[in-house]
């Protein structure tokens, strides 16, 4: 006599179950996946719009606390609410400290130690015909003797960052805010006020809907200006300001 013993073996709903679990289980680890590098991206956004307005911030801080005023080209600060130009006091380039030989036929280019630097917003037009702003740049001219200055040439210009695409600038003149200031004078502080989005079409920057940086900056040559020089020795009154 022969016995035959049932092997085991799944049933068709066994398998269709088991794919349909591993489909399921496969379907959920996409979707934490997907999120979770959704939310990575957006936090590296944030990181990197958050530190490049604090460069920016602390950029134009340290400029606008070393400006001058040029009496020769009569430059102080040209400001309006979307731009800035202004020279400031700053060290040379490590390019100064190189030592030639003799030999050396190749000229360092020269620098001073004031530079007129300017900050705006850079617009492209794209194929509509529509001005967009593709982020906030600034420009650096090292020689201020040179009789002509071209953008590229005598004058560095470089998107500073792309993060940047609002900005506003207001000037105090030591009783009220000024929206421009023009001359060889320096204001007494410089509202700056950043944000990531531009300006929608058709509204006024003081109804920006989206989340800014502001930052009042006082500029301390505005004070010595106003007070003047004193030069001593010249009579018994102690002397005369400038």
């Amino acid at each position: 006599m022969t016995v035959h013993r049932s092997r085991p073996g799944f049933t068709l709903l066994e398998v269709v179950l088991a794919v349909g679990l591993t489909l399921v289980l496969l379907a959920g680890l996409f979707r934490f996946y997907d999120h979770t590098t959704r939310v990575k991206t957006l936090v590296t956004t944030d990181v990197e719009r958050v530190s490049a307005v604090r460069a920016v911030m602390e950029l134009l801080t340290r400029e606008l606390r070393s400006a001058q005023v040029v009496r020769f080209l009569a430059q102080g600060v040209d400001g309006a609410a979307e731009r800035l130009r202004l020279a400031t006091a700053t060290l040379p380039s490590g390019a100064v400290w190189i030592e030639q030989g003799m030999t050396e036929t190749s000229t360092l280019p020269p620098e001073h130690d004031v530079q007129i630097v300017g900050y705006r917003l850079r617009y492209v037009e794209t194929e509509d015909g529509d001005l967009v702003v593709v982020g906030l740049e600034r420009s650096c001219q090292r020689l201020l003797t040179a009789r002509e200055t071209e953008e590229g040439r005598q004058i560095d210009v470089a998107l500073l960052t792309p993060h940047v695409r609002f900005l506003r600038l207001r000037y105090w003149d030591g009783a009220a805010w000024a929206e421009t200031w023009q001359g060889d004078d320096l204001p007494a502080a410089v509202e700056i006020v950043l944000g990531f989005e531009p300006l929608p079409e058709d509204m006024e920057a003081e109804d920006y809907p989206y989340t800014t940086y502001r930052r009042v900056v006082a500029v301390p040559a505005a004070a010595r200006e106003q007070e003047g020089t004193v030069i001593r020795g010249l009579g018994e009154t102690g002397g005369m300001g400038l």
